[in-house]
């Protein structure tokens, strides 16, 4: 009868040994849960009490940036004021400047005019006839028979102007059309030339200067149009 019993008791306890060791390892498991929860909860803590701390020293911050912002905000509102006092005056002083300007550029029109009749002046007054010798084709050369019949025959087509009006554009003429002594130098006539001698009476002789220099020369002989 004992054995019996024993063996029944034996059936039945193996179970509930088996099923309270398995709660004791899940307990063992949840324990170990919860002192990781513990420790994650201690960390989160202390986070969030130095998360406190930095925000009470930035809501000091805010609270002076506030009252700055106030300050500022005033000073912004004295500076408009006064800007506004500073565009009407200086509207006005650029009304008179705009007088001052036309009054300059008048002015200064009238000193360019000026100079430029100063500068003309005095070029006139040191011009003598002795300058071309300063010129490339003779300064510091040596004048030679060649040098001295080409100096020469640069002044004859002047002949031909015997009674003319020596005007800026009979000068320009010679300056533009005959830098060159040589022949073959002279350019051949266009409407372009006749600029010149606006306001010129055309004498014979300008008209025989044209023809004989400037269309039939032998110089233009070989010159297309």
């Amino acid at each position: 009868m004992c054995d019996w019993r024993r063996k029944l008791e034996d059936r039945l306890k193996k179970p509930l040994e088996d099923k309270l060791a398995e709660i004791t390892g899940q307990y063992n498991e949840t324990k170990t849960q919860l002192s990781r929860m513990e420790r994650t909860l201690e960390e989160v803590t202390e986070k969030l009490n130095s998360t406190e701390e930095k925000l009470e020293v930035v809501t000091g911050q805010l609270n002076s940036t506030e009252e700055k912002l106030e300050v500022v905000t005033g000073q912004l509102k004295s500076t408009q004021d006064e800007l506004v006092a500073v565009k009407g005056d200086l509207q006005t002083e650029a009304s008179q400047h705009n007088v001052t300007e036309e009054r300059l550029d008048a002015c200064s029109r009238r000193l360019a005019e000026t100079q430029s009749k100063l500068e003309t002046a005095r070029t006139l007054v040191n011009i003598s006839r002795w300058d071309v010798l300063y010129t490339p084709p003779y300064f510091n050369k040596v004048l030679t028979e060649e040098l001295f019949q080409q100096l020469t025959f640069s002044w004859d087509p002047l002949r031909k102007f015997v009674g003319t009006n020596l005007t800026d554009g009979v000068v320009e003429h010679f300056r533009q059309y005959h830098k060159e002594p040589e022949c073959d130098a002279f350019e051949q006539f266009s409407s372009s030339m006749l600029r010149h001698f606006l306001g010129v009476e055309m004498t014979s002789g300008i008209i025989k200067h044209f023809k004989e220099t400037h269309e039939d020369s032998a110089c233009n002989n070989n010159t297309e149009s």
